[in-house]
């Protein structure tokens, strides 16, 4: 024992001794010895310039360099061109359509399955390439075509949650030949992951997971003790959620938008659960998952004609789906509450912070008005600390850490713009008072040509990065093909952006932010939130100009601006209040 302390220490005086070497060298101190405490012999005092010598000048001050602004329209235009899907696009004899693509920058294998039904049982890769995407979804339906939780707008009103029962117990329920156990033992040996929406292992192990994928696939065995316990890990996290700030705020602005009722705001709860029994499992598995209901992605360090033989021996024989998945999209006719402001309290411990969002409706993402609405909400809120509404709310007043504004564009139905800020009671007024004042600048035009060069060049140097790695390229194929888009969706992405002029901006801008469309929700403290902004705070001539802008320091000058001069209290359980 006294040998390993020695030794310790004599390690740690090492170490010092290089760092005080290290530290001495970068000062232009010849001798380290100073540093560990040596006397030295006194250092001469600088000697004074003579008499009638100029003195020693100052260094001089850092050049500063150029902005990135300075440079646009200096560099050739960007000339890129995506490659084509079908490079990578094949069938096998069951119909199952296959993106494939060789990647030899490792021994790795990574595929993914992307279905309309998936749903649970995620697993996260080893390997390269991009996964699941990670987009935030305001409301609870979200829309299909990617594996994970989305649903797919297919399941019973009376079991919503069902297919995200079957996808987690169709991985951890085990199979007719392997249980989980010896699944998890399996990859774990083989250094890989799997689920029923994913496999990424090394290539030397690929024929042994092939084989385990297409078995959780064909054969889970869903046994009733593992679908009662996923079940029972699903409600936990519900009976708490009326208490979670974020996720009230998400709710309760879907609601709003697209009402109660939709099946775009429809909720998972513990009845819904309950209901779904083994044989709804089984059935739900029996009815949508098939090689007919599927699109697999495959790239890795292999030959494509020796995988494709590969995966002809395996999924060729995946069966198809007794249905063909084809979602029930939901019609959205209009908003589906009154223009105004709302406030809505989670339960539980009264929240310090409250979160903001002011928007609307606004449009599907391929309408031919996407480009200019995007671009314009670039300027907006959309483009990071370079937008408007960061600057404002966040660099200028210091009020929120986030601050931004989005044109959620969804597929099959209008999304909803949004802007957006979290920030504490006593200033959540004076946050939606700046947020609403961006919004009707550029209602009222106010965007020049400069503002649309930046955010033009922003999106059209940000596309080549869609298609930085071999897999993420495939996976952008596929997914247009399940979603049913265009195929030429990315052949003529830059055309549409390039093309949009100020003009568009302008009207795109009148088209889609209307003032007196808008809703404005708080989620918090509704006393506190409402009450606004006291006198105490530094930035006090900010505020004072906003109240007298918007009618005083209180939300309630807001309501009668934007709404029917009341504010609405939502209740969590469904009913509303006005006072």
């Amino acid at each position: 024992m006294a040998k390993r302390i020695l030794i310790s220490v004599l390690v740690a005086a090492l170490m010092f001794v290089v760092w005080a070497v290290a530290m001495q060298a970068q000062a232009g101190a010849p001798n380290p010895a100073a540093a560990l405490g040596t006397p030295q012999a006194p250092t001469a005092p600088a000697q004074k310039p003579a008499a009638g010598q100029p003195p020693a000048k100052a260094p001089a001050p850092a050049v500063k360099g150029p902005r990135p602004e300075q440079f646009l329209g200096k560099f050739p235009p960007l000339d890129f061109k995506p490659p084509k899907a079908s490079e990578f696009r094949t069938t096998l004899s069951n119909g199952l359509v296959v993106y494939i693509a060789e990647d030899h920058e490792i021994p790795w294998f990574d595929a993914t399955l992307l279905t309309p039904v998936a749903g649970g049982g995620m697993a996260g890769g080893r390997g390269r390439g991009n996964g699941p995407d990670g987009e935030e979804v305001y409301w609870p339906q979200g829309r299909g075509g990617g594996p994970g939780g989305a649903r797919s707008f297919l399941e019973p009103r009376d079991k919503l949650g069902i297919q995200n029962l079957t996808g987690s117990v169709m991985r951890s329920g085990g199979t007719a030949t392997m249980t989980n156990d010896q699944i998890n033992e399996r990859m774990e040996y083989l250094a890989g992951s799997v689920s029923p929406t994913l496999l990424s292992i090394h290539m030397r192990h690929v024929d042994e997971g092939l084989k385990i994928w297409l078995d959780l696939l064909t054969n889970p065995a869903f046994p009733e003790d593992r679908i009662r316990r996923e079940r029972e890990a699903m409600i936990a996290p519900l009976r708490n959620r009326n208490r979670n700030l974020s996720g009230v705020a998400s709710t309760t602005w879907g609601k709003l938008l697209y009402g109660e009722d939709s099946p775009i705001t429809a909720e998972v709860t513990e009845t819904t659960l309950n209901n779904i029994t083994r044989d709804d499992v089984v059935a739900w598995h029996k009815k949508y998952w098939g090689a007919n209901n599927a699109i697999l992605v495959v790239a890795g360090d292999f030959k494509k004609a020796e995988m494709l033989q590969k995966l002809e021996a395996t999924f060729g024989k995946w069966r198809s789906a007794d249905t063909k998945a084809t979602p029930n999209y939901p019609k959205v006719s209009g908003l589906a509450s009154k223009p105004g402001v709302y406030m809505v309290q989670p339960e539980g411990a009264t929240p310090n912070q409250g979160v903001i969002r002011v928007g609307t409706l606004s449009l599907m993402q391929d309408d031919p008005d996407y480009p200019a609405v995007d671009l314009m909400n670039y300027t907006l809120g959309g483009g990071s600390f370079s937008s408007r509404i960061t600057q404002i709310v966040r660099t200028d007043q210091g009020l929120a850490y986030s601050a931004s504004s989005s044109v959620g564009a969804e597929l099959h139905y209008p999304g909803a713009f949004a802007g957006f800020t979290q920030t504490k009671n006593s200033t959540v007024v004076f946050a939606t008072q700046l947020i609403v004042n961006e919004i009707e600048r550029m209602y009222a035009g106010d965007i020049t040509q400069k503002d649309l060069d930046f955010a033009k060049t922003a999106r059209v140097n940000a596309f080549p990065s869609m298609f930085s790695t071999v897999f993420g390229n495939i996976q952008n194929f596929a997914r247009l093909e399940l979603e049913g888009r265009p195929k030429d969706y990315y052949d003529t992405y830059l055309s549409r952006y390039q093309k949009v002029t100020l003009a568009d901006i302008k009207r795109v801008a009148k088209k889609y932010l209307q003032p007196d469309k808008m809703v404005i929700l708080v989620t918090g403290y509704v006393d506190e939130c409402r009450a606004g902004a006291d006198k105490l705070l530094p930035n006090q001539g900010a505020i004072d100009a906003m109240a007298a802008k918007y009618g005083g320091r209180t939300i309630d000058g807001l309501a009668k601006k934007f709404g029917d001069g009341q504010v609405h209290i939502i209740s969590l359980r469904s009913r509303a209040t006005t006072n």
